[in-house]
């Protein structure tokens, strides 16, 4: 193999090393997780995974709409507003994975799930709920 080949093939590598790190970061579920989701329209929300479980992302998501993709956001400003509000919350969501990165989630931070968050998933467990897609 001649200097050229392996410099290029040593460039390659790098190529893909660095791409699939950034894949990795950006495609990671984490539990805590809050993340900027695109939800239509050009509008983008806020969401937080509470729980994983295989084959099910438990997400929370929040009444704050965003015209561009939000990098960060104070979490003790994000509300659940109610549904005679314009836009609104939702407190547990069971989704399948695919359904969780249809919506094109991008990692803000990771933070702890309050006990106080994990209301609607423990009602979900004791029915015997569903899954979103």
């Amino acid at each position: 193999m001649g200097t050229r080949t392996t410099l290029v093939a040593a460039l390659l590598l790098i190529v893909g090393v660095v791409v699939a790190m950034r894949y990795r970061s950006r495609s990671v579920v984490r539990e805590g997780g809050i993340y900027s989701v695109e939800i239509g329209d050009g509008k983008f929300g806020v969401a937080k995974v509470l729980i994983l479980e295989p084959g099910i992302v438990h997400v929370r998501t929040y009444a704050q709409r965003y015209s561009s993709r939000p990098a960060s956001v104070d979490e003790a400003s994000l509300t659940m507003g109610t549904i005679h509000d314009k836009e609104f919350g939702v407190g547990h969501l069971p989704l399948q994975p695919a359904g969780f990165s249809a919506w094109q989630p991008v990692l803000i931070k990771v933070v702890q799930v309050r006990a106080d968050e994990l209301d609607g998933y423990e009602e979900w467990k004791r029915a015997g709920g569903g899954v979103w897609n």
